[in-house]
């Protein structure tokens, strides 16, 4: 089985696309029954999801950086 910390490290980088179709079957199945990964797997989703949808609202604004800045830190 695989562990947490090599599904929290596949999940983070763009390494897990290029895993064998048995390695992201594992980490499916681990997902499914491990709640702490499956958080983790959820939370890295919308925050994709956000970022997506703050570049294409705001792909003009010069000053971009510095309001992701301000929102990811909470000010």
């Amino acid at each position: 089985m695989i562990s947490c910390k090599n599904v929290a490290k596949l999940l983070m980088s763009d390494e897990l696309q290029a895993q064998t179709w048995w390695k992201r079957m594992e980490v499916r199945l681990h997902l499914a029954m491990c709640k702490f990964c499956s958080r983790l797997a959820r939370q890295l989703e919308q925050l994709h999801s956000g970022v997506r949808q703050m570049g294409e609202q705001d792909e003009a604004d010069p000053n971009l950086e510095e309001r992701l800045i301000r929102r990811l830190s909470g000010k």
